[in-house]
């Protein structure tokens, strides 16, 4: 995949079906369009486009709104890539490329400079100055300026459309792993060093990984069942993973340890990619370590229990 790290790319794209948007969590609904996007550039002999923005435009327009993102920037475009997509764009953008109009963009960039002949988009896109382009306009220029528009439904799950802002509140707010997974086609995982920790979970036959993150979307805090990948090592461990305080010691700062399973080795300063699979139980303040590892003994069984039955 070729990746473009500019507004304007630097030679015109052969037979372009483009989409566009800021695909965070690549969930289904995405993954649909990005289908539709490779199946139309065969069928032309084009090239599939993505064409995004980084950093998200929320975090330019709305700097003091709080909105974690669900995938880095690297991991959007590792997705993207693995769907088959030709070419990626990573628009830079900033309070000067927000104030071009929606018109603008299109004549100048879509059909200017990325020679666009297909334009996927989906049902509620918006964009140009003050999100005045909608998907009419794009079928109105569509036809002044000889570019195909279609707009793709939602996909829907539960009687609602898959959307970032739906992942993003099930995954915070409600710790809803499951079903944030089924949206969007794989588990939701975040990626973090392994750092020094207390060292208390050795001590009550657990020990864990400690992991500094990079991730900004974390899951409402409880204990959940994982899989780990650590970087450069084949294969994964499955696990389970305390997102919290520690209450039963007083810790007082939020910090995700992992327990790998079946695991001996050191994980000091490692990469560690932990994806949670389902969600236990929330995090309690037990009277005693001896409740505490009573309870980690059954937390253990009922995450090999969940793991084994979602294998393959």
């Amino acid at each position: 995949m070729e990746h473009i790290r500019e507004r304007i790319p630097p030679h015109k794209l052969e037979k372009a079906v483009v989409t566009l948007g800021n695909f965070d969590g690549v969930h289904l609904g995405h993954q649909k369009i990005f289908q539709l996007v490779i199946q139309k550039a065969r069928e032309i002999g084009g090239k599939s486009v993505v064409y995004t923005f980084e950093p998200h435009p929320m975090k330019v327009l709305y700097p003091q709104k709080r909105m974690p993102l669900i995938t880095s920037y690297r991991e959007r475009a590792r997705l993207v890539e693995e769907m088959g997509i030709d070419v990626l764009v990573s628009a830079p953008f900033d309070l000067e490329f927000a104030r071009m109009e929606a018109r603008d963009f299109v004549r100048d960039v879509l059909v200017g400079a990325i020679g666009a002949r297909i334009v996927l988009v989906g049902y509620d896109y918006a964009f140009g100055k003050e999100r005045r382009g909608d998907t009419e306009l794009l079928k109105k220029m569509g036809e002044e300026m000889g570019f195909e528009v279609e707009v793709v439904p939602p996909v829907m799950l539960n009687g609602s459309a898959v959307s970032s802002s739906r992942i993003r509140s099930v995954i915070e707010e409600e710790g809803d792993v499951a079903l944030a997974a089924r949206m969007m086609g794989r588990e939701f995982s975040v990626t973090g060093i392994v750092v020094e920790g207390h060292r208390r979970g050795k001590a009550l036959g657990f020990p864990t990984a400690n992991l500094q993150l990079e991730s900004e979307l974390m899951p409402r805090p409880g204990v959940y069942a994982v899989k780990v990948e650590i970087a450069e090592t084949a294969g994964a461990f499955g696990g389970m993973a305390n997102l919290g305080t520690n209450p039963t010691f007083g810790n007082g700062t939020l910090s995700l340890e992992v327990h790998l399973f079946d695991f001996q080795g050191d994980l000091y300063g490692k990469e560690l990619s932990v994806s949670f699979v389902d969600r236990l139980r929330d995090e309690i303040k037990f009277p005693s370590p001896e409740a505490l590892v009573e309870q980690l003994r059954k937390d253990e069984e009922r995450s090999r229990a969940i793991l084994s039955s979602r294998k393959g």
